[in-house]
């Protein structure tokens, strides 16, 4: 059973740190937040010569098919306090070899998103709003994985705009062909465990600023 953990975020548009929780996404949340609210925005200019990969995605009932079969697997959510989902990704709660240490398991991340509302390019006026989203879930996902006995080893397939922005994080591109799909060429990649280590004890400065704010205010 998935737990709720706090998680923090940074709202550009007032400059502020703001609290959020890290949820199970359920099959309601993912039909009225996601496959409906997320599009509808008035804040959006999205163009249908170029849509996000994940603009008709059903998060009801995809899931995560690996070497063949499907793995057993959780929908997680981050939520703010007004309820919105800003972030949701597909984990694996069974594990699959590691592919940077011999012998290693780890979890499998699949779908890791934030919300259209955050990603200024396809906002109209292209300015940031809710940021450390996906660095939350990640941190998340590798919590996931070491408390299950894994060391934090978290594997995902990165799709092309976002290679950079894993490898910052530590994961590492692996000795593996990428994995094409509707066209689209995803980068296997992985966090080791020292990395791991790294994103999950030394906090984001999201967070450190988030604990200065709230020393001021008391």
């Amino acid at each position: 059973m998935i737990q709720p953990k706090a998680a923090i975020l940074y709202f550009a548009p007032a400059g502020v740190y703001v609290d959020a929780h890290i949820v199970p996404l359920t099959a309601d949340m993912a039909e009225a937040q996601i496959m409906r609210d997320w599009w509808n925005e008035v804040c959006l200019e999205l163009s249908s010569d170029q849509e996000p990969i994940d603009r008709h995605w059903d998060w009801r009932d995809l899931a995560i098919e690996y070497g063949g079969r499907i793995l057993r697997s959780e929908k997680l959510a981050i939520v703010t306090g007004d309820g919105a989902v800003q972030g949701a990704m597909l984990i694996s709660t069974e594990a699959v070899d590691s592919g940077l240490t011999k012998g290693a398991r780890t979890l499998f991340v699949e779908l890791l998103f934030t919300a259209p509302r955050n990603r200024p390019d396809l906002r109209i006026d292209k300015a940031p709003y809710f940021t450390g989203v996906g660095t939350e879930l990640l941190r998340w996902a590798a919590d996931f994985s070491r408390r299950l006995g894994y060391e934090g080893h978290v594997r995902l397939d990165a799709s092309p705009d976002f290679v950079d922005w894993y490898e910052r994080r530590g994961l590492q591109k692996l000795n593996a062909d990428p994995i094409v799909f509707e066209g689209v060429r995803y980068t296997p990649m992985e966090l080791p465990a020292e990395a791991a280590n790294e994103l999950l004890d030394f906090p984001p400065v999201s967070q450190r600023g988030a604990k200065h704010a709230r020393k001021k205010r008391q």
